[in-house]
C-alpha cells in the first residue's frame, strides 16, 4: 500500500497520528513559543503554521511530517483561542 505524501494529510489526520502525550507536549511547546509574544497570538499562530507548512515541502518526509503536525497543532490552538473569544 502506498502512503500519501505528508502534505496530503488533513490537519485532523496529522494530529491523530500523535498520542495524547505527544499532542500535550506540542501544545506546551507552542504555548512557550508564543507566551511572551506581544503580538496577537491567534494571528501569530496562523502565520507560523503557514511558514511551517510551506517549509515542510523543502524537507525529507520524516521532517516534513513533523513540521506539518506542528503546523496543524498551531492551527488547532489558534482556532481554540478564536472560539474562546466567541
Amino acid at each position: 500500500m502506498i502512503q500519501p505524501a505528508p502534505e496530503d494529510y488533513t490537519d485532523e489526520e496529522l494530529l491523530e497520528m500523535l498520542n495524547p502525550r505527544q499532542l500535550a507536549q506540542l501544545d506546551r511547546q507552542i504555548g512557550e513559543m508564543f507566551g511572551a509574544e506581544g503580538v496577537d497570538r491567534v494571528e501569530a499562530l496562523f502565520a507560523m503554521a503557514n511558514v511551517y507548512s510551506i517549509r515542510a515541502a523543502e524537507r525529507d518526509e520524516v521532517t516534513a511530517l513533523a513540521m506539518l503536525q506542528l503546523a496543524a497543532a498551531m492551527r488547532r490552538r489558534a482556532d481554540a483561542l478564536l472560539n474562546a473569544r466567541g
